[in-house]
């Protein structure tokens, strides 16, 4: 299958450079778009400096992705909604994310949730259990 544009959602932590890798070798075989996002769910409200240092992350994240980068987003909210949005708003075909393995992932694990709220391909990509 052929995407058009990949929204890579990220956590910026190490294992979030696996997650990248993959979205960006899908990219190049189809030559499409590459948007990346940031939802931070541990806030309700923006918090200006420390919005600004994760911003930062996003951005070095993308720079150093080796693929043009479309759009970076930082958004605060619930995962799978902030998602759900997005991939509406910018026609994306494909969400990549990453999934830890290990035992809180097991009972509080996201993934259910966005696979029920995003209207589109998603590739879960496995990740290590380093810094998770």
């Amino acid at each position: 299958m052929s995407y058009k544009h990949i929204l890579v959602a990220v956590d910026l932590s190490e294992s979030s450079k696996a997650v990248i890798d993959k979205a960006v070798s899908l990219a190049k075989d189809d030559n499409c778009k590459l948007s990346f996002v940031f939802v931070d769910v541990d806030k309700v409200a923006p918090v200006r400096k420390e919005d600004l240092i994760l911003q930062n992350k996003l951005q070095t994240l993308a720079e150093q992705s080796g693929y043009p980068i479309t759009e970076t987003l930082f958004v605060i909210g619930d995962l799978h909604i902030k998602l759900a949005a997005i991939v509406k708003e910018m026609d994306i075909d494909l969400v990549v994310c990453g999934h830890h393995h290990k035992f809180l992932s097991r009972l509080f694990s996201t993934v259910p949730k966005i696979i029920n709220a995003v209207t589109t391909d998603i590739l879960i990509v496995c990740l290590e259990n380093n810094d998770g």
